[in-house]
This record gives C-alpha cells, structure tokens and sequence, in this order.
C-alpha cells in the first residue's frame, strides 16, 4: 500500500488483508504486507528489494491526479528505458505526464536489461487504470487505493493471471478451508480436540477467535489440487466429530446468514430488542441479502420508558430488579414477539460501560433472552470494560443462542 495517510493512521489498510485472501485462496502464497510513503526514492528501494524475494508484487494507491500521487511517474521513471509498450499506454502516459507538468526520465539507461512487457488493465468503476508490468518473469501491478476499484481490477484481469500461472508451473501450493465455531471458548475448544498432532501429519490447525466465535483454519499443502482437497476433508471429518456441535459453517459465512438461511426455509421469522448494543444485532442481519424475508424488525428501547412503553415491561420488574436483569431481559423478548408476531425474538440490556456498573453489575454484565415457540432462554454473561467490544460481544453471543435454539 502506498500513502502517508496510511502510515500516519487516517486510513485503515483493508486492502491488505482483501488481497491476500483472494490470493492465498487461488493457491498463492503471501509473504509480505508492507506500506510505503509518498516518497520516490522510498518506493523505488522497496521495489528493488521486493521484486528479489516474489514473482509477483501488487501495488495499491498512488494513481491519483494530485501531485502526492507518484506511483505512475516512479514505474513510468523505473521502467522506461526497457518498456515495450502498446500505443494505448504511451497515449494514456503522455496525457497524463502532461496533465502533471512532468517528463519521464531513463533511469536504467545504458544498462543491459531485457525488455519490460507494460499494459494497461481496466478500471471498471473507476477512471485510473491499472498498471502492470512484467519484466524477466516478474510481474508488478499497481491498482488505484479504493477498495472497490481494486477489487474489479483484480478479479477481472489480476487472479486470472495468477490462477493461470500457479496451474501451469504446477507450483505447490497451501489450500486452507476454515471450520467457524460459536459457544466455546477457544481453550474449550482446544480440549474438546486434544493433541492435533495425533491426526494432522503434514497438514495446519491454527486457531483463530474473535468476538463472535473461534474459527478454525485448516491448511494442507501440495501441488495436486485432489490432494490437498482430500487431506482437508479428512481433517475437517475429525474435528467435526470432535467439536461439530459448536460448527455453524465454513469460510467466510456469517452466523446471521446462516440463521436467516434456517428461517427462510422453515417460514419462520425473527425480532430484536436491544438495549445496550443500540442496534448492532439488527445492522449484523440486515448485511445478509433477502434478510427481509425472516427478519421483521427491531426496537432500541434505551431508556427504561420505552421498554415499558413498547414493549410491556412492568414497572415492578425494573423497580425491583433493575433494568439489566434476567427479569428485564425475559419480558423484553417476550413482549418483542408479542408485539411483532415473530417466531423468535431476541433481547440484550447490559452495562456496556465505561461507566455504570456497580459492584453488583460491574460493567460487562449482559442479559441476553432469546423467546421461541415452546420456550424461553434467557443467560447471564460477564464481557470486559471495553464498550465496542461489549456491544460486539453481546450481538455475538445473541446469535449463537439464538442458533443453538434453532438448529
């Protein structure tokens, strides 16, 4: 990634982990992440360092109009003397040089080198193209920085190379396929395994938590695409006989998707009530496509007067036990289906910090009830001081709950 808004902290570089997903996917191997400045001589040095190390390196950034945007006059500058370029990249480069006031120089000039392949690749929702250039075997790719201009760039021109070279020089190659937990911790989860040595030879486990599960990373390794599928199969078939009852799904599915796929097919339907995560739970279902189909809706009844309000919350139940309460909780998910007329309904009321706690209910303290057709489940939980990962936390366990009810 290139850009000292990057390295200053401004923007938050989701391209990295975007890359090396789709990348490592395909059967690439990734070997580092690194970001540059808007500096001339500091690009040039990684670049010279890198192209030592990889057969292929993917620039993001830089390709701007203004004039901190210098990754295409530092490749026009580091390639020119050798290029052999098509007559759409020289018109494409002389406008643009010309836009900026600037001239491209021979940096290489005099020295033996063979020549450099320079296309164009095209941007299909942006105006800056990609660039690549290949040069003795190594390919270099610059991309514009914004997310989805990358993305359509390297999936319509980048990933098709790089799938079509790994398959003709038969590289060996790591494959992985992720197992995704929900309702164990992940120490839990490492007992209910044992010992993997004892059943992975050459293949990974690695463990992988985060606020919402524990996933489970697979990795065989070889240069049969038969083999390396049948050795994670085989691993995959033994943790789940050690740990399937904690599986929801595979890759990159969320637990909200695979929820809503279980109450589309059964016609049934869903409802939140949330307190203290003011709505997270609600945003984590309307990301899953077609989610209008079983999710009927949610209420954020913050203050105590809308939980009386709208959902039927008795005055004496919060008088006498308080807001964040299995009492609170239970009506406010019943009262939640009630209202709404859903199969199920979901309510969280907790103290989601920093502030707020007691020593009875110390910050962290969440309530979370689930109400369906034939019973209600309601579970105390104690998270951390940290607010964002409460409320994180909290839609999390809401949803395994609710899950573990469906299932």
């Amino acid at each position: 990634m290139i850009g000292d808004e990057v390295l200053i902290g401004q923007i938050i570089n989701r391209n990295a982990a975007w890359i090396a997903d789709v990348v490592t996917a395909s059967g690439g191997r990734v070997i580092e992440h690194c970001t540059v400045a808007d500096d001339a001589q500091q690009l040039i040095a990684t670049i010279d360092r890198l192209r030592a190390e990889c057969d292929v390196l993917l620039l993001t950034g830089g390709l701007g109009p203004t004039h901190d945007d210098i990754t295409k006059p530092v490749l026009a500058d580091y390639f020119n003397d050798t290029m052999e370029v098509s007559h759409q990249w020289m018109e494409h480069l002389h406008d643009w040089m010309k836009q900026r006031g600037r001239t491209v120089t021979d940096r290489n000039a005099g020295q033996a080198l063979k020549p450099t392949t320079a296309r164009l690749l095209p941007n299909p929702i942006g105006t800056a193209p990609g660039l690549l250039f290949d040069r003795d075997g190594i390919v270099i790719v610059a991309m514009p920085g914004v997310p989805k201009e990358m993305q359509g760039i390297m999936s319509d021109h980048v990933m098709p190379l790089l799938r079509d070279r790994i398959q003709r020089e038969a590289i060996e190659t790591t494959e992985y396929l992720t197992l995704l937990t929900t309702g164990i911790a992940e120490s839990n989860l490492a007992d209910a395994i044992g010992d993997p040595t004892q059943f992975l030879g050459v293949s990974t486990l690695a463990f992988l938590p985060n606020y919402h599960g524990v996933r489970m990373r697979i990795g065989a390794r070889g240069a049969s695409a038969e083999q390396r599928r049948e050795e994670l199969f085989r691993v995959r078939d033994i943790l789940m006989g050690k740990a399937g009852k904690y599986v929801f799904g595979e890759g990159d599915t969320t637990l909200a998707s695979v929820i809503g796929s279980i109450l589309k097919e059964r016609g049934q339907t869903l409802a939140t009530a949330e307190s203290c995560t003011g709505g997270l739970l609600g945003s984590m279902l309307t990301d899953v496509y077609g989610s209008s189909s079983w999710f009927v809706g949610g209420y954020v009844p913050y203050a105590n007067e809308a939980k009386v309000r709208d959902l039927g919350v008795l005055e004496h139940t919060l008088e006498m036990y308080g807001a964040v309460s299995e009492q609170t909780a239970k009506e406010l998910s019943e009262g939640t289906k009630h209202r709404t007329g859903a199969t199920y309904a979901i309510s969280i009321t907790g103290v989601a910090g920093p502030g707020g706690g007691m020593p009875e209910k110390p910050v962290g303290t969440v309530w979370i009830s689930v109400a369906g057709p034939l019973r209600t489940v309601t579970l105390k939980y104690q998270f951390g001081s940290d607010r964002r990962i409460n409320r994180e936390r909290s839609a999390g366990a809401a949803l395994g709950m609710l899950w573990r009810m469906i299932r």
